[in-house]
């Protein structure tokens, strides 16, 4: 994907809740829950394993200012965070970026496995 068509390589300021010099935060257009953010490098990359250390150091230290700002105004009571790589991981925009997915109790029927409930069981 050309990075001028890409989703996520022209942010509009007022999508961009939060940032630092390397990424930004924006609301998911399609959230899970209740306060779920996405996390993107301004650099197009469509692979996570070729961010470089300083992109993944700043999606780590804005994760923090994203947190405050969902508890701030969705009091989750826990997250899931994490990254689809390829489309065989459901990676459906072709530039990186992080899911901070805020977690409330009761919104799923079992929370056991966490992230392991993605893949059934084979």
């Amino acid at each position: 994907m050309e990075p001028r068509k890409c989703p996520f390589c022209n942010p509009y300021a007022e999508d961009i809740v939060v940032k630092n010099d390397l990424c930004y935060a924006r609301w998911d257009r399609h959230p899970v829950s209740k306060g779920h953010i996405l996390i993107v490098p301004f650099r197009h990359e469509p692979d996570f394993f070729f961010l470089t250390n300083e992109e993944r150091e700043a999606i780590l230290a804005l994760a923090d200012d994203c947190k405050f700002v969902i508890e701030k105004n969705f009091r989750p009571t826990g997250y899931n965070i994490g990254f689809n790589v390829g489309g065989s991981a459901g990676q459906t925009a072709m530039h990186t970026y992080c899911h901070m997915i805020p977690r409330y109790p009761g919104d799923v029927q079992e929370i056991r496995g966490g992230i392991r409930a993605v893949v059934p069981k084979f």
